[in-house]
């Protein structure tokens, strides 16, 4: 395969490799969002802890309920955090595995590109050698080129 295909190949790839990183920083502001919603879920529940007790019998069965709620809702919080938290892992995997391959892509066309210059270097010379055994030969024979002073 040339190293234009591969380049061609590579852009795909690249293109890919950007679409993951699209989706990693959709998945990590995500996961910011409700980590934030945690954090002030927990501050709620902070201030409700530390709320003086009222002696109202009502106020009291309240203040009990409203603690309940919270630590529902913040256990049901932790559950989407985690769920998140396995998403941003998912897309993250996603991303490195397709800048991998990205990298390796780019390594191999530079070898290749490495490859093709010591190709073309030796393809040179023996042409250059080629030529100058022509050149001796012609020397050797008395031949000579036309229009030089040899």
């Amino acid at each position: 395969m040339s190293v234009r295909r591969f380049q061609r190949l590579l852009k795909i790839r690249e293109a890919q490799e950007n679409e993951a990183a699209v989706v990693l920083a959709e998945r990590l502001a995500d996961l910011g969002k409700l980590e934030q919603q945690r954090d002030q879920l927990t501050e709620y529940q902070s201030v409700y802890l530390d709320a003086l007790v009222p002696n109202d019998a009502r106020l009291l069965k309240q203040l009990g309920l409203m603690h309940q709620q919270l630590r529902e809702a913040l256990q049901q919080q932790e559950l989407r955090v985690g769920a998140a938290q396995t998403r941003v892992d998912q897309a993250r995997d996603a991303w490195l595995e397709r800048h991998q391959a990205s990298l390796s892509l780019e390594k191999l066309i530079e070898r290749r590109r490495r490859a093709d210059a010591v190709e073309e270097n030796r393809k040179q010379q023996s042409a250059l050698d080629m030529w100058a055994t022509l050149r001796a030969f012609q020397k050797d024979q008395g031949l000579g080129f036309s229009g030089s002073d040899d």
